[in-house]
């Protein structure tokens, strides 16, 4: 009897989400779309969430911008989201009149879905490369869809988002587009040089060029493994391969599925945008790492510029723009929230890397870390005194190389060893185990945080 009581207290959590979750909120998937400035991310996000295609001008990719300034100039520089719904069937469902307004059109999907995809769109731009890590980083991705298109080849971007996932260990898919544009000889020069990438010993990735039903089938079954790259050749104008890729995405499953167990550990959650809402107050925007958050809990937000956490309660739960009471581990999640006590929440006090966790967590920021670090490229040599922006999940600061131990004064490209780092500005919530990516200019380096020091 006890061990029957044990068990349901860990499976309630996960029925009174399901049971909630006529929406599919509890089964989504996300997918960041990442490749050149220029190739065609936010038109192909556009056509796969509206199912409608493109006319040439770029109305597309107008439907997915967030800024006057991205219509004007037709590049992203900030994160958007869109959402594609499947029913039991594996068939989209596409509302019969599309609404401009998200909150209107996602809630005409999600309930109506057994399944949502999440399509995040990132930047292209090199000047915007900060904000891409930081979603891939950040949000946590199922998968990452590269953008490459025909007519412009494999760029420095291209291959710089490739390390990134790489680094990240996301597995990925490469979406070739404007195949309609694109000269015979050129789109053959294009996939060769695909090929040659994916086949490098770094990369180490079958490609397969994917155009039959049980091809795939068989690409969405084994693209967990990291053993192959499905590649899918489309036309946003005048859909060719679309239906394909929509097909395959449908057959996708999540990559980090969540056990009853997970959701009983004490809640914490990365905190990767905010708003302020008239009416409302403060909303906040992020991933839910670990256990279970319920409308009226309180949690302690932080760290702040002196390394303190605040009291706030949950007042509302949103989950793909639809109200919900409950919000479980892996999901992305908005927050409205209010302080407890006197001294409130302003939205100035808000930064990035902040996060709500459970007061039973005890949290400690975090000023120095200890790292097992690789260089993959620096132009000479990384000694006491080198900064260089730090990301590692939804942390991105400034830190300042310490100490360079195992009997090392120096580290050049493709040296292993230990590190120990200060951030300069202010501390954070960091635990070991955590990946690290920092670039600095040309600088490239990875690694995992061994030890934390308060």
């Amino acid at each position: 009897d006890v061990y029957k009581r044990q068990q349901q207290d860990l499976i309630s959590p996960l029925e009174e989400v399901k049971t909630q979750n006529v929406a599919g909120i509890f089964d989504t998937l996300k997918i960041a779309t990442i490749g050149n400035v220029d190739a065609g991310k936010s038109t192909l996000t556009g056509v796969l969430s509206k199912g409608m295609p493109d006319d040439g001008r770029g109305c597309a990719r107008q439907r997915v911008f967030n800024y006057s300034h991205e219509v004007e100039n037709g590049r992203t520089s900030s994160i958007a989201y869109e959402i594609m719904g499947f029913d039991d069937a594996g068939n989209q469902i596409i509302p019969e009149h599309f609404n401009a307004n998200k909150n209107k059109y996602w809630a005409d999907i999600t309930p109506r879905s057994s399944k949502i995809v999440s399509l995040i769109d990132l930047c292209g731009h090199e000047k915007y490369l900060k904000t891409t890590i930081y979603g891939l980083a950040g949000l946590e991705p199922d998968y990452a869809m590269i953008i490459v298109a025909a007519n412009m080849g494999i760029s420095k971007m291209t291959r710089e988002h490739l390390g990134i996932a790489l680094a990240l260990k996301i597995p990925f898919f490469v979406v070739v587009t404007k195949i309609d544009l694109c000269p015979e000889n050129i789109y053959k020069e294009t996939m060769g040089k695909l090929m040659q990438i994916l086949k490098l010993q770094s990369v180490n990735r079958k490609p397969i060029l994917v155009n039959t039903q049980k091809e795939i089938e068989t690409a969405a079954q084994l693209l967990p493994s990291d053993r192959i790259c499905p590649i899918y050749c489309v036309s946003s104008v005048s859909n060719v391969g679309i239906p394909e890729l929509v097909k395959f995405i449908s057959l996708l499953d999540r990559r980090i599925t969540v056990t009853p167990q997970e959701l009983n550990q004490p809640a914490e959650y990365h905190i990767s945008d905010n708003f302020l809402v008239t009416g409302v107050g403060i909303v906040l925007n992020g991933v839910m790492k670990s256990g279970t958050i319920k409308v009226n809990d309180v949690l302690l937000l932080g760290p702040d510029s002196t390394g303190s956490f605040k009291p706030v309660q949950i007042k509302s739960i949103h989950i793909n723009r639809v109200p919900t009471s409950v919000a479980v581990a892996g999901q992305c999640v908005c927050f409205s929230i209010r302080a407890t006590k006197k001294d409130a929440v302003n939205r100035q006090d808000l930064r990035k890397g902040m996060c709500l966790i459970d007061p039973k967590l005890k949290p400690q920021a975090v000023w120095e870390f200890e790292a097992q670090i690789t260089v993959l490229h620096h132009a000479s040599t990384l000694k006491v005194g080198y900064q260089a922006m730090v990301h590692s999940g939804v942390i991105r600061q400034n830190a300042t190389l310490m100490e360079v131990k195992e009997d090392k004064s120096l580290m050049r490209s493709q040296d292993r060893g230990l590190v120990r780092f200060r951030f300069m500005y202010s501390p954070e919530y960091l635990k070991e185990g955590e990946i690290i990516l920092m670039r600095e200019g040309r600088t490239k380096i990875i690694g995992e945080i061994t030890n934390v020091f308060t």
